[in-house]
Parts: C-alpha cells; sequence; structure tokens
C-alpha cells in the first residue's frame, strides 16, 4: 500500500488538482516514501508496471488499474517486438489511460497521459507524468506540463497532423 487516496477517480483527480496548486505555490507536496518498486521485482511485467505508477500517484492498493500491451507505441526507442504497456485507472464509466514506456537512452519507466492531440485529436501520449502533481496538472491544463517523449513521434497521430514529428 503506497498511499491513502481513496479508490474514487474523483477522489484522486481532487488529490491531484490540489498536489499541482500546492506545487505552483511553492509549497510542499507529498512524494511517496520508501523506495521505488522495480518492475521486475514483481509477480509479472504488468503488475510491475502497475505498481511503479500505483507508487509515483501515491495510489494504494484498492485503487484498480488495468494493464495491457500497446499495440501502437514501443517499449523503447527501436524496439521490434517489445511494445509499450497501457494502464488504465478507472472507476465506474471514468477513466484515464496511461502508457509506460522508456525513453531513448532511459533506465527509468516514463508514464504518460493519453489524450487527444491538440493538432489532429488522434489519442496519443501528451504530457509525461511523475508525480500526482503532474497529473493534476494536466487536469488543470497548466502550461508548465512536460511534453511526453512520445508525443511528436506517436504513430497514432493522423497523416497530416501539423504537430507530428516526421
Amino acid at each position: 500500500m503506497y498511499g491513502t487516496i481513496s479508490p474514487d477517480l474523483d477522489a484522486i483527480e481532487e488529490a491531484a488538482r490540489r498536489a499541482a496548486i500546492a506545487r505552483a505555490a511553492g509549497l510542499a507536496t507529498t512524494a511517496p516514501s520508501g523506495t521505488e518498486p522495480s518492475v521486475l521485482g514483481a509477480d509479472s511485467e504488468r503488475e510491475g508496471v502497475a505498481s511503479v505508477l500505483r507508487y509515483r500517484l501515491g495510489l494504494d492498493g484498492a485503487v484498480r488499474l488495468s494493464v495491457y500491451d500497446d499495440v501502437n507505441h514501443r517499449l523503447f526507442p527501436g524496439a521490434q517486438y517489445f511494445r509499450a504497456a497501457r494502464i488504465q485507472l478507472s472507476h465506474d464509466r471514468q477513466a484515464h489511460l496511461f502508457i509506460a514506456a522508456y525513453e531513448a537512452g532511459g533506465t527509468r519507466l516514463t508514464f504518460s497521459v493519453i489524450a487527444p492531440c491538440p493538432g489532429c485529436l488522434a489519442a496519443v501520449p501528451c504530457v509525461a507524468i511523475d508525480s500526482l502533481a503532474d497529473f493534476g496538472d494536466w487536469l488543470l491544463s497548466a502550461r508548465d506540463a512536460k511534453e511526453a517523449p512520445q508525443f511528436r513521434t506517436s504513430t497514432v497521430h493522423r497523416t497530416n497532423c501539423p504537430v507530428r514529428g516526421n
């Protein structure tokens, strides 16, 4: 158990907004305690990915995370067979989707929220999420949110998208 946020998605979103506002105001935000779990130390890779996101967002074990392979994105740049993980944080009919992958040359798993691209409206990894405050920034449409590593290179962009990288 990593945190004490209710499994209700509204409560998680509210906690994220409060964390983002506190960080913007220069107030100390509660960071997860202890060592980040290892994907390799879990019973399965999917459980490992879920435990890392759960840790970074400060979610407890009652929060349901569904993890499956992402058919559109690679686990790391240049990978042919290894797919990124897609994580669904949901409660009732509400849901947020995240993608977990490694950046170029990186050894740390990165999470990005999947949302409509402002250029083509395709559902692509848009904003990097490393903490509850980052998730809150995205929910609040904060301008200082960090772009997801795959944002411009996602194969999901429509062909004529103006933000798609070549």
